[in-house]
């Protein structure tokens, strides 16, 4: 069976502890724009996870940073990567708090494509930042972009992003591209609230589930529903 919405009715923490509770296999694809994502689960444990280009962890934290997207989940669907091991808990703390730190940047970095460039000489620049962020005045030339620049000192790309905005910031650089360029001035139990809120949004398929099957509860029938 196929399970559909949106993240306006079901956000995707919520789809997670669901499809984890109810042990399903399958493949959760998440739609925002052009981007399409994925989620793969194995009797309800998380093992593969990719989104526009990234996958594991960096893929996971990029959905959940999404507040607008559709969903649609696949039971039986496998796929042959693996990039999550271990405990998904533990995961999914490491997605949350990557996600945390990229909304921080996001407005003065929309995209990792843009090429920044000096707005002072390189010696009042360096004056104004730590040692560690010297290598990244340095690499600056005006023809890398801010991904090219992250593979080249083998940084993280969130630990780059946050540098490159205090720079902006400080107003140290800007972007190439001036129409792409930031403004920088500018008490329930959680698994009884997730089925109540599941079943007041399901409504009438819920209940006709239920009519069809009388011995079965409302959340038996969600969880069936996945199941299937």
């Amino acid at each position: 069976m196929k399970l559909e919405g949106t993240f306006e009715t079901i956000p995707l923490r919520e789809l997670i502890d669901m499809t984890t509770y109810s042990s399903v296999t399958g493949v959760l694809n998440i739609y925002a724009g052009q981007a399409v994502g994925h989620l793969y689960l194995r009797d309800g444990n998380l093992y593969h996870c990719d989104f526009c280009g990234a996958v594991g962890v960096d893929a996971l934290a990029g959905m959940l940073e999404l507040t607008e997207a559709g969903f649609s989940f696949v039971g039986d669907v496998v796929s042959e990567q693996e990039s999550l091991w271990g405990d998904m808990g533990y995961h999914l703390q490491m997605a949350e708090r990557l996600a945390y730190r990229w909304q921080g940047v996001r407005a003065a970095i929309p995209s990792l494509d843009l090429v920044p460039i000096m707005m002072v000489t390189l010696d009042v620049a360096i004056s104004h930042v730590g040692p560690t962020h010297h290598h990244v005045l340095e690499r600056i030339d005006g023809t890398r972009s801010l991904k090219s620049i992250a593979a080249d000192l083998s940084w993280a790309e969130i630990d780059l992003a946050e540098a490159v905005s205090q720079m902006i910031q400080d107003h140290l650089i800007e972007f190439r591209h001036t129409t792409q360029q930031p403004s920088v001035q500018a008490t329930d139990s959680p698994r009884s609230g997730l089925f109540d809120r599941l079943r007041s949004r399901l409504g009438d398929n819920t209940h006709q589930m239920s009519d069809e099957h009388p011995r079965t509860s409302p959340e038996n029938s969600i969880l069936n529903a996945l199941r299937s």
